[in-house]
């Protein structure tokens, strides 16, 4: 079990600085590093060797991803269709981890499901309010907050399944909860330096990811999370924290 512990640390941190390497364009070291996961395979046991081929599948995914992305930019004219497309796109690391986890014979994971108990009355109040605050400041407002909360979601969920849904699960099952919640949780907000690297952010992504990581633990569902980071979204967009190219 020791053993276990150790390789699922060494990997998950292994996944972290792989993240970065990612995110900040240092395509050099990332892919030595790449490359010596793939030879530490053979020396890896069952569910370590499948954590290796999930991350090795969800930076294949995330490539194909940023190439797409570049080629839709040049067809689609609208800059908030190529946004919401992006979004879309995240469905290939989705995929990408799912096929290799099915080859495994292994759980995909344990939160893809209703929560136990869940209140979402406060979440609706929410939403409610600041809808039809937008709506009586604007008179387009409608318009501009059904794009604002169509982008929310459809990151929120992509992003939850992936970080949350997968990732998480699959670094439990190598380290153990709490440690597994405080890696998915770096390597989120590590992730996010892929839009440049601010301190501010990287901590308040970092806090971000815990508590999601948390929530989805104690609820055994990231449906609450998706729900709460598609909130949180929608209150930086109409704040202005985040910018949209919506007119």
């Amino acid at each position: 079990m020791k053993q276990n512990n150790y390789q699922g640390n060494f990997l998950s941190l292994l996944f972290i600085v792989l993240v970065y390497f990612f995110t900040r364009n240092y395509y050099s070291p990332f892919f030595w590093t790449i490359l010596g996961l793939f030879l530490l395979l053979v020396f890896l046991k069952e569910e370590n060797r499948l954590f290796a081929w999930v991350v090795i599948s969800f930076f294949g995914g995330n490539f194909i991803v940023v190439y797409l992305d570049k080629f839709i930019a040049g067809i689609v004219a609208d800059p908030f269709y190529r946004v919401i497309i992006n979004q879309i796109l995240f469905i290939i690391p989705i995929l990408s981890m799912w096929y290799v986890i099915k080859q495994f014979n292994k759980r995909l994971s344990f939160f893809l499901k209703k929560p136990k108990s869940f209140s979402i009355l406060y979440l609706v109040l929410l939403f409610i309010v600041a809808g039809f605050l937008f709506l009586f400041f604007r008179k387009d407002g409608f318009a501009v907050f059904l794009s604002i909360f169509t982008f929310s979601l459809i990151h929120a969920t992509a992003q939850e399944v992936i970080w949350r849904g997968i990732l998480l699960t699959q670094m439990i099952k190598i380290t153990s909860e709490t440690t597994a919640i405080l890696f998915t949780g770096i390597a989120f907000s590590v992730n996010t330096t892929i839009f440049g690297f601010s301190p501010a952010v990287l901590l308040t992504y970092l806090i971000a990811g815990l508590i999601f990581g948390f929530l989805t633990t104690k609820y055994k569902s990231i449906l609450p999370v998706i729900l709460v980071h598609t909130v949180v979204l929608l209150f930086s967009s109409l704040n202005g924290w985040i910018q949209l190219p919506i007119l």
